[in-house]
């Protein structure tokens, strides 16, 4: 009694061929699709922050608000279109923005300086400058009459 083996199926066969290629296409998880506005807000919201650094002008109180660009950006050139200072007087300013007008520039400018920051900049004393200069010119006197009397 002989077993009769069943023929396979073609569309098996075929698969079972395809399988043994290696070109057999293999089938793909329906996913479901994903919403490109909830990417939207995030992008938004980190530039949002990176703009939110004012600088302000430490002669004369301007504060740049980013209208040409950040201030990163800027060309080193950059002046402040108040005073003309250069783009290296300008300080990150935490406190926000504020109205570019004179009244509030001065009323900033008076609290800088009234924090320690002094129009030229140095934060050292100035009596410290004046004793060092007395010093200094008895220092030359002392050495001109010394040298005087060396040679009369």
């Amino acid at each position: 009694m002989a077993l009769a083996l069943a023929k396979p199926r073609p569309a098996v066969a075929g698969a079972q061929r395809a399988a043994m290629r290696g070109t057999a296409v293999q089938a793909r998880p329906v996913l479901p699709e994903r919403r490109a506005a909830a990417r939207a807000p995030l992008a938004v919201s980190a530039r949002a922050t990176k703009q939110q650094t004012a600088y302000i002008c430490i002669d004369c109180g301007y504060i740049y608000d980013g209208s040409e660009g950040p201030f990163d950006k800027l060309p080193s050139s950059y002046r402040c279109p108040v005073c003309s200072a250069p783009k290296r007087r300008f300080k990150p300013y935490a406190a926000g923005g504020g109205k570019n007008d004179a009244k509030s520039m001065n009323a900033r400018y008076e609290r800088m300086q009234s924090e320690g920051g002094s129009k030229g900049g140095s934060k050292v004393d100035g009596g410290a400058f004046l004793a060092a200069g007395v010093a200094a010119a008895a220092a030359l006197a002392g050495l001109y009459f010394f040298l005087s009397s060396q040679y009369n």
